[in-house]
């Protein structure tokens, strides 16, 4: 990818999350006002895959009550999608039984409660059937080897200003933007 391709891409990825963004308005950006002029104290919740069927949910939203949350952090997908995802290669949690949909519910409470949610995507790694169709995507070592992941063997980690982020990833961002009312999208990396 070339420097005019790059910067196009990012342009039009930051294009689309300020669409997104706008596009999900609560009822502070319905009024006129800007809802994070209001968010002073954020929660974060950081899924692991194992958590849907394990996590507590009610003890969470006690939590940010408690801590006096007024925006939280979810984590919705990326190298693990925690809502029920049509995104090819961006796998659900295993331990996602069918109908579950943890970031919908948690989110879904959250916003009931007036806190302001942001989902939280991982673009970081992918799996070998991901590898497979989308060699591009992974990232190289200084020898043109594709780097494998350092905590789990069975992941291969993703070059972060290659086509995964600027295509499969935007697709996510795209899919959570539409089927949640989130106030942005937050990707770690």
């Amino acid at each position: 990818m070339g420097r005019r391709e790059f910067l196009e891409a990012a342009a039009t990825a930051a294009g689309a999350a300020a669409l997104f963004s706008a596009r999900s308005a609560s009822a502070d950006v319905a009024a006129g006002a800007n809802p994070f002029d209001r968010a002073m104290r954020w929660g974060q919740l950081a899924f692991v895959e194992n958590d849907p069927g394990r996590y507590d949910p009610q003890f969470w939203l006690d939590y940010f009550a408690r801590t006096h949350c007024d925006a939280v952090t979810l984590s919705a997908g990326g190298v693990v999608a925690f809502y029920p995802t049509r995104v090819p290669f961006h796998r659900r949690s295993a331990w996602m039984k069918e109908g579950m949909d943890p970031f919908g519910e948690l989110a879904n409470a959250c916003r009931q409660r007036g806190l302001l949610v942001l989902a939280r995507v991982d673009p970081h790694a992918v799996y070998d059937d991901a590898r497979a169709a989308h060699p591009e995507w992974i990232a190289v070592d200084d020898k043109g080897q594709p780097r494998r992941h350092w905590a789990n063997p069975d992941m291969w980690v993703t070059c972060a200003l290659g086509p995964r982020n600027f295509e499969n990833v935007t697709e996510i961002v795209r899919e959570i933007a539409t089927l949640y009312d989130v106030q942005g999208i937050f990707a770690n990396r």
